[in-house]
């Protein structure tokens, strides 16, 4: 139950390695999708990115959110709001 964030972002938002926090879905289809509990962990990732594991992380995901061609839920490209506690 971790997130993987640069730690640019870490500091911008005001989080510390090994913090909780909340990961909100920002789909904009008037669903509340989010996942409480996550610890930070500083972690290699592009600035304004983050990782995650799957299944955990799955309910951010909006079944319409999908692959063009293959219908594949889209999981590597979910746009969140990070919300410290």
């Amino acid at each position: 139950m971790i997130v993987m964030m640069n730690r640019a972002d870490m500091a911008r938002l005001g989080v510390q390695d090994g913090e909780m926090v909340t990961l909100e879905s920002d789909a904009e289809d008037n669903h509340h999708r989010s996942i409480s509990g996550l610890r930070v962990v500083p972690y290699n990732v592009p600035p304004s990115c983050l990782a995650g594991y799957f299944p955990e992380l799955n309910v951010l995901i909006p079944l319409e959110h999908h692959a063009l061609d293959s219908h594949v839920p889209a999981g590597k490209s979910v746009p969140v709001r990070v919300r410290r506690g």
